[in-house]
């Protein structure tokens, strides 16, 4: 089960930091303009003004965003191109009775962690990495796949499993990916990270990447930011991904059987988490103020109607004399867009306290963001709102 990993890694690097690459200015960097739109959505009284767990989807020139709203425990669907609530499908309807699950949102195990989309046919939810079940719009359950059977039926030692905000679920030539967590997991060995699922056949194979070299020269001693970045943007044929621990972006070509590393690399703060290590007895807010301190990196996303990537991190901050005065909600976000050769078109420090992470999505009409930070003072209540970034030549008709 587990594969030799035969791809060649064209991942060199001259530089004093031996791991990390320098991204690279575009040469034409000058050409573009970037533009900011806001739209607003009317919701009724109940429904979220924010999603962390969602998916986007494009049907007869429409754009949709369906999002799990945990305080109605319903699978909200929105028509971004006309501004309006499509539709609310009931998970706690009688033909799901999904009675368990967590209305804050906070127990994991009680919870959607992740929702994909073939079509309004076949929605998939992540039910707390437990079951992977579709439904259509009329709540027909049309599978209901333990994901522990996908394992043991696949002769997998372990668990597969996905996360909206982190290793996100999506289908890469027809199949849908899984992040692999294994019981004999050691750091000694490079082992698969990722794991594709035939949804049809029941069958899972493994992909050669792994965790990249520097966390395994580190044993996995990255406290928060171990993970694996996905996104459902991709480009055709090939799987872009990224870590929360470093600025490197990578891409897989299945077909040349090769791994590309490139340089992204933002203007101020780290490229690079530290090591931490916890031993028993110490306290357990060391790790929050490493993931405070370091630099988190997010998923990368193509935007195939403009033909370029953008990336958020959250810049690293300081706690002042070992108190804690500042947390995750301090830390600047930062916004890269990057040509399909990853060379920077601009980088762009984005309004503090404004924008909410993991929050984002790409439609014909742009990139996609939610202004609902959690200190932001003007969050309406009576909207889903977005902020539309736009992307144009300068002195162009027509959009990249």
């Amino acid at each position: 089960m587990y594969l030799s990993f035969f791809c060649f890694i064209s991942c060199k690097n001259k530089n004093q930091d031996y791991y990390i690459i320098k991204s690279k200015l575009a040469k034409d960097a000058s050409e573009y303009e970037i533009k900011i739109d806001s739209i607003k959505i009317p919701v009724k009284q109940g429904y979220a003004n924010t999603y962390f767990t969602y998916t986007q989807y494009s049907e007869h020139n429409v754009d949709y965003l369906l999002g799990y709203n945990p305080n109605t425990l319903s699978i909200d669907i929105f028509d971004l191109t006309n501004r309006l609530l499509y539709r609310q499908l009931s998970l706690v309807g009688k033909k799901l009775s999904l009675k368990n699950l967590d209305k804050k949102d906070l127990d994991k195990s009680r919870s959607i962690v992740d929702i994909s989309i073939i079509n309004f046919d076949s929605i998939l939810l992540n039910y707390s990495n437990d079951r992977l079940i579709v439904i259509d719009t009329n709540l027909n359950k049309k599978k209901d796949i333990s994901m522990d059977s996908i394992s043991n039926k696949n002769n997998f030692f372990g668990k597969i499993l996905s996360y909206s905000h982190e290793f996100k679920m999506f289908f890469f030539n027809g199949k849908l990916i899984f992040n692999p967590i294994y019981s004999n997991f050691n750091w000694d060995r490079k082992m698969p990270a990722f794991a594709s699922f035939d949804i049809n056949a029941g069958r899972l194979a493994f992909l050669p990447i792994s965790y990249s070299d520097y966390l395994y020269k580190i044993k996995g001693n990255a406290g928060f930011l171990t993970s694996i970045v996905t996104s459902e943007h991709q480009k055709s044929g090939i799987l872009t991904y990224s870590y929360l621990y470093e600025s490197n972006i990578y891409q897989y070509d299945p077909k040349r059987a090769t791994i590309t590393c490139y340089g992204a690399t933002p203007l101020k703060g780290k490229n690079l988490a530290d090591s931490v290590s916890y031993t028993k007895g110490e306290d357990p807010k060391k790790w929050v103020t490493h993931h405070i301190e370091n630099t988190q990196f997010f998923n990368v996303m193509y935007d195939k109607y403009r033909h370029i990537y953008y990336r958020f991190s959250l810049r690293n901050i300081t706690q002042k004399d070992g108190k804690y005065f500042n947390s995750i909600l301090d830390k600047p976000l930062i916004l890269m867009i990057f040509n399909e050769k990853f060379e920077v078109i601009n980088e762009i420090e984005l309004p503090k306290y404004k924008y909410s992470p993991n929050t984002w999505f790409i439609t014909k009409e742009g990139l996609f963001i939610s202004p609902n930070h959690r200190k932001n003072k003007f969050v309406d209540p009576l909207h889903l709102r977005f902020d539309i970034i736009k992307i144009d030549k300068v002195n162009s008709n027509e959009k990249i």
